[in-house]
Parts: C-alpha cells; structure tokens; sequence
C-alpha cells in the first residue's frame, strides 16, 4: 500500500523531513515492484538502498538531537539500534531465501515502522530541536 505524504508526517525540521520523504519514496518504489512483476533483483536493490539510507538518516536524526542535548536522545537511538536489528533479520531472510513474500514482509514492516516513528517518537524531539536551532 502507497505511502500518501501530508502535513502530520512533517516535524518542520528540513533535514528530517527530507529524510523521512526520501525514505518513504523509497518504501514506495519498492511497494510499488511488489505490485507489478518486479523482479527480484531489481527488489532487492531498492531493500538495499532503504537499508543504506536508513543507516544515514539515523545518523543525521542522532547527531541532531546531541547536538541540542535532547535529553531523550540515547533512547531514541535505541529503538533505531532495535529496528536495525530487526530490520537486518527480514532482510537476511529475503537474502537466505528470496521470494516475493519475504519482500512483503519487509515492505510492511518498514512502512508501518517509519510512520509510527515519525508520528510517535521524532514528534517527541522536535520542540527541542526547534528550541535549540
């Protein structure tokens, strides 16, 4: 299911939200491969590439909130730290056995994640960010 971007997504912190539209163009571009015959190859290139960028973006979100002294900051990074952990789960299952579903499966598990994340726990540190901008 696409990802409809609108206003509640954006914290108003330009590099976040950047981020976080580039991650859900991503989860679509993959959405989207599911959908029609995509190949695998293909597929797994985008899981790569939300992979890859989501390393990044929890970078940036993590040296933006020390640099404001979020106070929340290290377990912030946590939940990024589990996610990763989890996230590196599906995938190495797509990667032992690579099938449409297996796909799915990390297709649903990013998007409900991200947009839960984004609506919960980086809603919580933008006041702060804002403050100390």
């Amino acid at each position: 299911m696409k990802i409809e971007w609108n206003a509640r997504y954006e914290t108003g912190i330009a590099e976040v939200d950047e981020d976080h539209r580039r991650l859900v163009d991503l989860i679509n571009d993959l959405d989207a491969m599911l959908d029609g015959t995509g190949d695998l190859g293909r597929i797994g290139m985008i899981i790569d590439a939300l992979v890859d960028y989501t390393d990044y973006h929890f970078s940036r979100e993590e040296r933006l909130m020390a640099g404001v002294g979020y106070a929340e900051a290290a377990d912030h990074a946590l939940t990024h730290t589990e996610f990763g952990h989890f996230l590196g789960e599906l995938v190495g299952g797509c990667m032992v056995n690579p099938s449409r579903e297996a796909a799915i499966r990390v297709n649903d598990y990013l998007r409900e994640w991200l947009l839960d994340h984004i609506l919960v726990e980086d809603m919580k540190f933008v006041p702060v960010v804002k403050a100390g901008s």
